[in-house]
């Protein structure tokens, strides 16, 4: 359907919206573009490149991701073994160390984040 553009934004949703938004300033060195503190829409905002990545309150969530395969993110970068090298001295933890995709020309590494959603590097070697 040529009306969808494209995903604007990535929403994290937590039952620890701070914390979990702190690890990803920690470790991925996001940095916060915005912060909201309305009891209808709680979170801090950051960038991924040109994407709007949100980690925010919602009253429907409790603990740690229990279905973390459902839904991954994908992150380009250059090169997916400097980036796991440099993620890795941060203390991120991997679930997959960096492998090459068995259909096509790129690699990945795998890692989750507090609440255990699952995140990719994707890239050159």
């Amino acid at each position: 359907m040529k009306d969808l553009k494209r995903v604007s934004e990535v929403l994290i949703w937590s039952g620890n919206y701070r914390k979990l938004a702190e690890w990803y300033q920690d470790k991925l060195g996001l940095k916060v573009i915005e912060e909201l503190n309305h009891p209808d829409d709680t979170g801090i905002a950051m960038r991924i490149g040109e994407s709007y990545f949100w980690v925010g309150k919602h009253s429907g969530v409790r603990g740690k991701n229990k279905d973390p395969y459902r839904i991954m993110i994908n992150i380009e970068v250059d090169s997916v073994s400097g980036t796991y090298k440099k993620l890795k001295r941060r203390g991120v933890k991997f679930i997959a160390d960096p492998f090459k995709a068995p259909t096509f020309d790129k690699y990945f590494a795998t890692f989750c984040d507090l609440d255990g959603n699952v995140l990719q590097l994707i890239g050159d070697k």
